[in-house]
């Protein structure tokens, strides 16, 4: 007997011994191509595989905020707010050498945390398709900048009160090429025209309207920007050449239910950018406007110096016999302005950014509402004018910024604000 239990012994010892040979000679193939991680500060942790043949990262960041905001002309008390304004987390990922590429993005700051949820194909170098809910490219152009890139503690009002998140639900096509020394970059997009999560909290909070289609065209006369650097408020890159952007942007949203077209009316969840119009004939029917959206968009860099023209008009259509509730009470033609944000607004913004890392920033805008008789426009006219202040550290990982803005109303003085604004973020 003990000599069978030795024998088994022996047997068993042999086959794990084999099994081991094995093991090490089968991971020893499968390592013949190197997989690593590498973790940068501000950028995250990248994890390669296959010689980098397939890359994910992960990612984020926060923000954190001092704002005093005051009303210079009336005895409304000053008030004051401190608190976490943004906090992303990040994974991304690029598939087959970059033929595939995905992101997800969320901010935990925010009841409905998703931002970014989007996959991409890339058949070539020049040309991508999106699929998901991303930054549309049918905005004003700071819009399409990501909030920790922002040249600002916040971002510009031509950008805030016509636009929301900027992140919609649809198709988006992508392309880049250059004319001689000339660079384009066209681009097409088809959403939902709801905004980010369109469809809603369950199944019958379903969207409004129809779809989103919009484009922009983009024109590079002196060459595209550095990489990574067009995206970005301040000339990080200092561009040794000047470069410039000439861009235009149109989008038509069928049925608009929201004030900018980025959300949609919810009968049981009342929300005030929100709305609903129904047929006059028959107010069983809904019955949405056209939302018509137009931008132009210049952009300029050089050792330092950037600045930045950005210039926003809408308009709405599809108004006959349009009645504003179940009884029929018909739309005046004036009053969609009292819905939808209607009307011109321009940005001027332009900042130099030291060689060591320090930054000084003004900006200034104006807006114009519609129908300059209705006082009840969502849309007001004014002035306004911002000062900024940026220091990055450890190699722009770290950001502190200033920003004071001044906002002059025409109509009412007693709605003048100023706003002081200390953020501090960091990028992990």
């Amino acid at each position: 007997m003990r000599k069978i239990f030795l024998t088994l012994l022996i047997n068993i010892s042999f086959a794990s011994c084999l099994l081991a040979q094995i093991s090490l000679d089968i991971n020893e193939a499968s390592y013949e191509k190197s997989n690593d991680y590498v973790y940068t500060l501000g950028e995250g942790i990248s994890f390669n595989f296959d010689d980098s043949i397939h890359i994910f990262k992960i990612g984020g960041m926060a923000q954190f905020r001092y704002l005093n905001m005051q009303n210079t002309d009336s005895v409304i008390p000053a008030e004051n707010y401190i608190g976490i304004k943004r906090s992303y987390f990040s994974f991304s990922g690029e598939l087959s050498s970059g033929q595939f590429s995905f992101l997800i993005q969320t901010n935990f700051s925010e009841s409905f945390p998703l931002l970014d949820a989007w996959f991409g194909y890339h058949p070539n170098k020049n040309l991508s398709l999106y699929f998901g809910q991303k930054m549309t490219p049918c905005n004003n152009y700071s819009m399409q900048f990501m909030e920790n890139d922002l040249q600002f503690a916040s971002r510009n009002n031509l950008s805030s009160n016509f636009s929301r998140l900027g992140r919609e639900f649809g198709v988006f096509i992508e392309s880049n090429f250059n004319v001689g020394d000339i660079g384009i970059k066209p681009m097409i997009a088809v959403t939902s025209g709801d905004g980010t999560n369109s469809f809603g909290e369950n199944s019958q909070d379903s969207d409004q309207g129809g779809f989103k289609y919009g484009g922009r065209l983009n024109i590079y006369p002196m060459g595209f920007f550095s990489n990574g650097n067009e995206f970005v408020g301040h000339d990080i890159a200092r561009e040794k050449k000047p470069k410039i952007m000439i861009g235009g942007a149109s989008s038509l949203n069928i049925g608009a239910s929201h004030m900018v077209g980025e959300g949609h009316y919810n009968e049981d969840l009342y929300q005030p950018e929100n709305f609903m119009f129904y047929n006059a004939d028959s107010v069983l029917q809904t019955k949405l406007p056209n939302y018509l959206k137009n931008n132009l968009d210049l952009l300029f860099k050089y050792k330092g110096f950037n600045l930045l023209i950005e210039y926003v008009n809408t308009a709405a259509y599809n108004l006959q016999s349009t009645a504003k509730n179940t009884s029929g009470t018909l739309l005046d033609t004036t009053e969609i302005s009292e819905y939808l944000v209607l009307g011109n607004a321009y940005n001027l913004q332009l900042g130099y950014l030291f060689e060591n890392d320090f930054s000084i920033d003004l900006k200034w805008g104006q807006s114009y509402k519609e129908f300059r008789h209705n006082q009840n426009s969502v849309l007001r006219n004014y002035d306004s004018m911002g000062l900024g202040l940026t220091k990055y550290f450890s190699e722009r990982a770290v950001k502190a910024q200033l920003m004071g803005r001044y906002l002059n109303f025409y109509e009412n003085s007693e709605l003048n604000q100023l706003i002081i604004e200390c953020l501090f973020q960091i990028r992990f």
